[in-house]
This record gives C-alpha cells, sequence and structure tokens, in this order.
C-alpha cells in the first residue's frame, strides 16, 4: 500500500509539475508577445521627409540650379540662372525619392569637406532635406549620396528639356 501511495504521489507530483511549467511556458510566451505589441506600438515609425532643395554650382560651364520639391504635394521649382521653371513630380518619382533618402545616414553625411586642392571644375552640391544641410562637391561626393544626386540631375535635366 505505501509503495502504491509512493508511485500515485510521484505520478500526481510529476503532472503537477508538468502542468507548473506548461502553465509557466504559456506565461513566458504571452508576456513576450505583449511585450512585442507594446514595444512596436511605442516605436516611432520612419519620418517621412517633405521637402528637399537641391542646388548645384560650378564647374566648367558655370552651372547655378536651384531645386525645391515638395515632396508630399510634388510640386516643383526649378532655378536654372534666370530661368524658372514649375512642374508637379508624379507620386513614383517622389516615392523613388523618398526611398533613396531612406537609405541615408543623414548624421553622418551632413558635414562632408571638401578636398583640399578644389579645383573651378567640381560641381558643388548643396542638398537640403527639410532641416538637414548636406554640402558637398563631385569630387568627394560619398557614395551613398550617389544615387539621390543621380536622380535629381535626371529631374533637373527633363524640366530644362520641356
Amino acid at each position: 500500500m505505501r509503495q502504491q501511495y509512493r508511485i500515485e504521489l510521484s505520478r500526481s507530483l510529476y503532472w503537477f509539475v508538468q502542468l507548473f511549467l506548461l502553465h509557466r511556458s504559456c506565461l513566458l510566451l504571452i508576456t513576450l508577445i505583449l511585450a512585442g505589441l507594446f514595444l512596436s506600438a511605442c516605436t516611432p515609425s520612419p519620418i517621412q521627409p517633405t521637402s528637399l532643395s537641391f542646388e548645384r554650382s560650378g564647374g566648367f560651364v558655370g552651372l547655378a540650379d536651384r531645386l525645391t520639391i515638395d515632396l508630399n504635394t510634388g510640386s516643383a521649382r526649378l532655378q536654372h540662372g534666370k530661368e524658372i521653371i514649375a512642374t508637379t513630380i508624379d507620386a513614383e518619382q517622389r516615392a523613388q525619392l523618398r526611398a533613396l533618402i531612406a537609405e541615408l545616414d543623414l548624421a553622418r553625411l551632413t558635414d562632408t569637406p571638401p578636398p583640399p586642392n578644389q579645383c573651378c571644375d567640381f560641381l558643388n552640391y548643396r542638398i537640403q532635406i527639410d532641416a538637414v544641410t548636406i554640402q558637398t562637391t563631385d569630387a568627394n561626393l560619398p557614395a551613398s549620396l550617389q544615387p539621390l544626386v543621380t536622380e535629381l540631375d535626371a529631374i533637373i535635366t527633363g524640366m530644362i528639356s520641356r
């Protein structure tokens, strides 16, 4: 009888421990899920830029272009020398610009020193994305900034050729 009582007690204890561990695992899982939901709700979404200003000047031909784009409405204004051209950038092109901006590490690009032997043939770029300003030349243009500059150059070329 005593042997049977021990076996029953062992089985009961075994099931109690199993239920306790299962309950604890479920509680841990629920806690992790809730924590993940809370953190995702508290994590700020990336800030969408609203304005973009691009200036290119200098070079052999003495460029003086200033392009301003409202990334929400798509209104674009180009000052090409003394000529002013206005147009609307379509939603697809604005999405492309936003994607290129999202890939940039703006904090690292804000201070790009000019090359030591700057020559008059270099193009000077000034890019302002909301409140962040980046100044550089084509001689020391960071590789990560090249796709955005290429896209903005294409927009300017398209606006001038219309």
